[in-house]
């Protein structure tokens, strides 16, 4: 099983990113919100990996959050959701925003996200009521230095709490942190993720 993919980023887009792993490109289906999380091309990134396997295709997806990755498997285990709309999914709607919605109930709060009709919605209240719980919806540390993994999910919540998109302000603060030589604190990770905002 891959479990992680890292390298450099040789290609980001919405919809996929190529990352250099020893000279060899992985092409990684990823959803928008991870495509925010992304850097720039040439820079070294590190993604939460899923295969999925078919009869005739093997198709790789990658999440920059564990969070996202274990909706994913959530989401493409109800049946009619295949990764293609699981990815639109994750697209559409925040991580925290989407667990909410499937707790109460709320079936007509998920036909908001585009592809989601009031069937569908209805089956993923259904069927995920009862294990979204597993999803943690703040987990939002991106996959990387695990010594800094506490500064950045408390910068990550301050910034979500004053305001910022969740995948900008997760974004900012991974490039913070490795900006930053040595130990900092979480403080100074959001001035600085501040002024980048």
């Amino acid at each position: 099983m891959i479990d992680y993919v890292s390298g450099k980023l040789a290609e980001n887009a919405p919809t996929h990113v190529v990352i250099d792993v020893g000279g060899m490109g992985i092409h990684l289906n990823t959803s928008l919100s991870s495509f925010e999380t992304a850097r720039k091309v040439g820079d070294p990134v590190r993604l939460f990996a899923h295969l999925h396997v078919r009869e005739d295709v093997l198709d790789l997806y990658g999440f920059s959050t564990d969070a996202e990755r274990t909706l994913f498997r959530l989401l493409i285990g109800v049946s009619g959701i295949g990764p293609p709309m699981a990815q639109k999914i994750l697209s559409g709607i925040s991580i925290g925003d989407f667990r909410q919605l499937v707790l109460a109930g709320d079936a007509k709060g998920l036909t908001r996200i585009k592809g989601i009709g009031q069937k569908i919605a209805q089956r993923l209240v259904l069927e995920l009521k009862d294990r979204v719980m597993a999803v943690d919806a703040d987990t939002t540390m991106p996959a990387g230095d695990a010594g800094s993994v506490g500064v950045a999910e408390e910068a990550v919540s301050a910034l979500i709490g004053l305001g910022a998109n969740p995948g900008q302000a997760r974004r900012v603060v991974s490039e913070v942190i490795e900006e930053q030589d040595g130990d900092v604190s979480v403080e100074v990770v959001i001035k600085a993720a501040l002024r980048s905002i």
